[in-house]
């Protein structure tokens, strides 16, 4: 056989949905597609392979973006009922989001052509095309800033927690006060109930971060000492997760710094055990391009000269929003292990 028959040796099947019979179906038939069909579809099937590995890969989700506010809280949660994740990193926004909905308070459609000057004069937040209101919010971030309170009058020597730890306790705070029907689907609280870890190494970058800082504010004025997160602590404790695996897998909704807290594991790894041992799998779902040298929309391959991914695994990139991607994958890859109801 040439070299030009070598390679044109895979043809393009058209997808017949005529013929399909589910997501997963449907996904399996884009494997023999082009563009970011084909790379949904190998997303899916690198989920599988992690999940089915025999040396059991941890699983480390970065969840960025705004993707509670846009309806994405059950699919994380069932990724954690399921089993198929062992470790999440996220932005403080979507767990504040999620807060914000397990104590009863909603996020709503709205729309981005609206005059937003109006919609800040009723107290409305926007979030492209979603609405929130301000005032409760508000009321969200005393009930955070009350918990740092009873924490420290609890435990009065307490001295700085990790990001780890405070959301623990905002499962509990869920679990005790929490809407009944909505507190199920909340992945904090989920991830409190299967053992989970949530990591948020950017917490002052939310509204969690804004309420800690007025508990902060008004301890120090009554001459008490205020709770205090320890990002360093975190280092540690998720450099212990990633030393005790012997393999791990990523993925990454969106990027920021949930994608590179993630890929640094494997980079702190080496510094500390003086030998690099980067991520065994890995998918991506972003919008973000690589050209601009932003975190986002870094590749695998650019992860390889770090050693934060092993150059002989299985990656890919699917450039989609995942607000369409991640339900579809998670979907398809239940179906194909067989465990849907």
């Amino acid at each position: 056989m040439d070299e030009a028959s070598d390679i044109l040796k895979d043809r393009i099947v058209p997808i017949d949905i005529e013929k399909i019979n589910g997501i997963s179906d449907l996904l399996r038939g884009f494997n023999a597609t082009s563009f970011q069909s084909r790379n949904l579809a190998r997303c899916v099937e690198i989920y599988v392979d992690m999940l089915k590995d025999p040396d059991d890969p941890t699983i480390f989700l970065g969840l960025a973006g705004a993707m509670i506010p846009a309806g994405m809280k059950k699919v994380i949660s069932v990724m954690i009922r399921r089993g198929m994740v062992d470790v999440i990193v996220t932005t403080g926004a979507n767990a504040y989001h999620d807060l914000v909905e397990a104590l009863g308070y909603y996020h709503y459609k709205g729309s981005p052509h609206v005059d937003d000057k109006k919609l800040y004069n009723l107290g409305i937040d926007r979030i492209y095309d979603t609405f929130a209101s301000e005032k409760e919010y508000r009321e969200v971030d005393d009930r955070i800033a009350a918990l740092a309170d009873e924490l420290m009058i609890k435990n009065p020597e307490l001295s700085a927690i990790s990001s780890r730890r405070f959301m623990e306790e905002l499962g509990k705070l869920i679990d005790k006060e929490g809407v009944n029907e909505e507190k199920k689907d909340s992945f904090i609280w989920n991830a409190w109930q299967h053992e989970v870890p949530i990591f948020v190494p950017a917490l002052c970058d939310s509204s969690i971060g804004i309420a800690l800082t007025k508990h902060h504010i008004l301890s120090r004025k009554k001459g008490l000492k205020p709770l205090m997160i320890d990002h360093l602590k975190d280092n540690y404790e998720i450099y212990r997760i990633k030393k005790s695996s012997k393999k791990t897998g990523v993925i990454y909704i969106g990027g920021g710094v949930p994608k590179n807290y993630i890929q640094q594991t494997a980079y702190l790894e080496g510094i500390l055990e003086g030998t690099p041992r980067g991520h065994d799998y890995g998918f991506q779902i972003t919008t973000d391009r690589p050209e601009w040298g932003g975190l986002s929309g870094c590749t695998f391959k650019e992860a390889i000269s770090w050693g934060k991914v092993k150059s002989d695994k299985k990656f890919v990139t699917c450039y989609c929003d995942a607000t369409i991607a991640l339900p579809l994958i998670v979907r398809a890859v239940l179906e194909r292990l067989g465990e849907t109801e």
